[in-house]
């Protein structure tokens, strides 16, 4: 993936910023106020909070405009939520939770609230959405896409618990090639999801003080993932073996999960097959039928990448052998021989062909 530098722009092409952009770090302190301060683990009690109002209010200063209703009367002392925003470039994710509580975003908010992008919600905690007419039950670490220009709502009987991707509507829709199913589940078993979920928990974890350039790039990466994730999610909202996907739907899937595990070098059919459920021979009849192995599906796909960053005057810093090993080759000679033949030339004479005349 070509990740820009020196703006705020994780371009397939031009993100414009279109989400929020407050304040990060909103807690509920328990005189109800709102705190900059480390966010309290879902066990912790936030104290005497007086009832969801102030967390409602925090989260349209954060986010949008949205009704929240407790569940049930929270208990003197007892109320526990927090609105949490964090800007990686032209992406946003906010870390929310709540006790229980039911939030909607209606056609009133809407129209008094005009903003413009999705949300994918990513499920910390079970709980139901209600998007269009799909009314789901998320499990922990499902996601499910919503619209900010579309009513939905969710619910949770017990501590609620998201975090959610704030990305504008039209640059994801331009990337997608259409415009993504809302409302629909993709599972938690979803290999691409996985692989989203595990980047977002660690970035709004992680510590605070980056260089913008990195924010953007961290951005970048993260919408990269979130397109992946829209573009192969199946679409009966249900995670399915190779019995339930057609092997087309199963290919494209495939090989994004080979363009994102690239660098891992235990990428193998096998892997693929552990990641999807499948045998092994499943995998070789899905890439059969797209013309290739799936040994030599990632092996092109490696030389492929390895030129685009041997021609790249941004990476030229970068050994030959370093090039090798960041795309999957441990041994740099397996490089320069398959180059060679799916080329016809040195991974070396490429780069410098390629590079001769673009030195500053």
């Amino acid at each position: 993936m070509t990740r820009p530098r020196g703006n705020d722009t994780p371009q397939r092409g031009s993100l414009a910023h279109s989400g929020p952009r407050t304040a990060p770090r909103h807690r509920i302190g328990p005189d109800g106020r709102r705190r900059s301060a480390a966010r309290p683990g879902p066990a912790h009690r936030a104290g005497s909070a007086p009832d969801v109002e102030t967390w409602r209010d925090v989260l349209r200063d954060a986010i949008f405009q949205l009704d929240a209703t407790p569940l049930r009367p929270a208990a003197p002392s007892s109320y526990t939520g927090w609105v949490d925003i964090h800007h990686f470039g032209a992406v946003s994710i906010s870390d929310v939770a709540s006790d229980p509580v039911r939030v909607a975003r209606t056609p009133r908010l809407i129209r008094r609230n005009p903003v413009d992008f999705y949300l994918l919600l990513l499920a910390v905690r079970p709980s139901q959405a209600a998007v269009g007419t799909h009314h789901n039950r998320l499990r922990q670490g499902d996601a499910v896409l919503v619209d900010s220009t579309q009513p939905y709502a969710l619910t949770a009987d017990a501590f609620a618990h998201y975090l959610s991707i704030h990305v504008p509507r039209a640059a994801v829709r331009r990337d997608v090639g259409s415009a993504p199913a809302l409302g629909r589940i993709i599972p938690a078993e979803d290999p691409t999801l996985r692989v989203l979920n595990a980047v977002v928990t660690e970035l709004v974890r992680g510590p605070h003080g980056r260089p913008p350039d990195t924010l953007a790039d961290l951005g970048h990466t993260v919408y990269e993932l979130l397109v992946s994730t829209l573009r192969t999610a199946p679409e009966t909202g249900t995670w399915g073996s190779g019995a339930q996907l057609s092997r087309r739907a199963q290919l494209v899937r495939m090989r994004e999960f080979v363009r994102i595990h690239l660098a891992d070098p235990g990428l193998s059919p096998r892997a693929l097959a552990a990641a999807f459920g499948v045998s092994t021979r499943y995998v070789d009849l899905v890439f059969r039928d797209g013309g290739s192995s799936p040994a030599g599906f990632i092996r092109d796909t490696r030389l492929d990448e390895a030129r685009r960053r041997l021609a790249d005057p941004r990476q030229r810093h970068h050994s030959v052998t370093s090039v090798a090993w960041s795309v999957g080759f441990t041994d740099p000679g397996v490089l320069t021989r398959g180059f060679r033949r799916r080329y016809g030339t040195t991974p070396g004479e490429y780069r410098r062909e390629t590079l001769a005349g673009t030195a500053e």
